[in-house]
């Protein structure tokens, strides 16, 4: 090819040293050209980037009508100020939803249908309508999660704030919360069996008075602060929570001591009874102090009352001083010949944390037979 070229440019040369020249020009071009595109492509090529993945539109904003968890209620929009604790020196404004208060409290809707004030010192807003309220700004706080479509409920972690929900609850006859506060009352069970029971008294809940009854003990009246707690409960329903859990406990003592009794206890064909009274009176003891403490005990309870008392001994009973061959030769647990075997206390045990709970349950629906009143 090259010499093809020579060949050219000297026959060209024969024509006119002009044009030769001018032959070597293009020539010269056409290198100068075909270097500059190799360049250019080789750069696009070590300069390409990936391509971008292909996104979709970016949704508009929604705007934040609650403010934070942290924070107290309130709604950017409300058409309504809800003052809280008027007169308390720590007022606060909530601004609500007229409509959502309408339909949850028959009260704040003809509260709303009155005339109300408006604000005349809000700047760059129109004047709103103010409702006073006499609850405290945390409570009603609690009352609007509650009932807003949405917000996550509170979790309420004091007794004495639940007895003001209640109060607030039925003030306004919000009746959507009450099945989250009777709820929520079982959780303060039993540790404030007392003070849960009166609750119940005073807002007319009679289950679970009963149910706070049946899990009180007397210790669940010391130390509570009667100045307060009291206050709101009728002295029939006080008089009927002490009755019952004097007389439950003379009952189910009464009963501990006749099932763990000789004449209660089979001792046919076992001469182990004069021995066995030391045993199976720390028992009884034992059981008793666990009732009095916990009178819904468990099955478990009682075992560990028998795990903490020392093994009796096992002999004098011929054949069946043998644990292993007694429960052999027994066959079931109502055939109690050996009161000493671990199988028979077991045996009565089980029996006496059954009895228990039928007494229980007995005393308490005999006790709250006639409905609890709102004072």
């Amino acid at each position: 090819m090259a010499r093809a070229h020579r060949s050219w440019v000297v026959y060209l040369g024969w024509l006119g040293p002009d044009l030769a020249g001018d032959v070597d020009s293009v020539a010269r071009d056409q290198r100068e050209l075909q270097n500059a595109l190799g360049s250019l492509a080789g750069s696009l090529v070590s300069s390409t980037r990936p391509i971008p993945e292909a996104r979709s539109p970016s949704l508009p904003r929604i705007p934040r009508l609650f403010m934070a968890s942290t924070s107290l209620f309130t709604v950017h929009d409300g058409d309504v100020i809800v003052r809280a604790g008027q007169g308390s020196g720590s007022a606060h404004d909530f601004r609500v939803h007229k409509f959502i208060l309408s339909l949850a409290s028959p009260v704040f809707k003809d509260m709303f249908a009155l005339s109300l004030s408006s604000d005349q010192n809000r700047k760059g807003e129109p004047d709103i309508p103010i409702v006073n309220i006499s609850d405290s700004s945390q409570v009603f706080d609690m009352i609007l999660r509650f009932i807003y479509p949405g917000v996550e409920p509170p979790k309420i972690v004091k007794i004495h704030t639940l007895t003001a929900l209640f109060s607030a609850a039925h003030k306004y006859n919000i009746a959507s919360i009450y099945p989250v506060l009777r709820e929520s009352l079982k959780g303060f069970l039993p540790a404030q069996s007392f003070m849960a029971y009166m609750i119940a008294c005073r807002f007319g809940l009679l289950e679970e008075a009963k149910e706070a009854a049946r899990v009180s003990t007397p210790q669940s009246m010391v130390d509570l602060d009667y100045s307060r707690a009291v206050e709101h409960i009728s002295a029939p329903d006080l008089y009927r929570f002490v009755q019952f859990v004097q007389v439950r406990e003379d009952r189910g003592l009464s009963k501990i001591k006749y099932l763990l009794g000789r004449d209660h206890v089979d001792t046919s064909g076992c001469d182990h009874w004069d021995s066995s009274k030391d045993f199976y009176y720390h028992l009884a003891k034992e059981v008793g102090e666990v009732f009095v403490r916990k009178p819904c005990l468990e099955l478990g309870d009682l075992f560990g009352v028998f795990d903490e008392i020392p093994d009796p001994p096992l002999t004098g009973c011929g054949s069946r001083s043998n644990v292993a061959g007694w429960c052999e030769d027994s066959g079931n647990d109502n055939a109690v010949s050996c009161p000493l075997a671990p199988i028979a206390i077991r045996y009565h045990l089980k029996n006496i944390a059954t009895k228990l709970r039928s007494l229980n349950h007995d005393l308490v629906e005999k006790a709250f037979k006639e409905e609890t009143g709102r004072s």
